[in-house]
């Protein structure tokens, strides 16, 4: 939790993880504000409203921003 949000990280191996539904259950049942899937790949990009398929290279400037 940071700043009243609460945020939620998942570690996949795959190179292109996607959306499954136990993602949308942990958005709902952990009341999260954002879920991050951190991943070997090179670019960072959305996978819905509030979920984040994020490059483990931007992983540190991308937690720095965090409110």
């Amino acid at each position: 939790m940071r700043g009243g949000k609460r945020y939620g990280f998942e570690m996949k191996l795959s190179d292109t993880p996607t959306l499954t539904k136990s993602m949308h259950i942990a958005l709902e049942d952990l009341g999260l504000t954002r879920l991050f899937v951190i991943y070997p790949g090179a670019r960072s990009y959305s996978l819905h409203e509030r979920v984040e398929a994020l490059s483990i290279s931007e992983l540190h400037v991308r937690i720095s921003k965090l409110k």
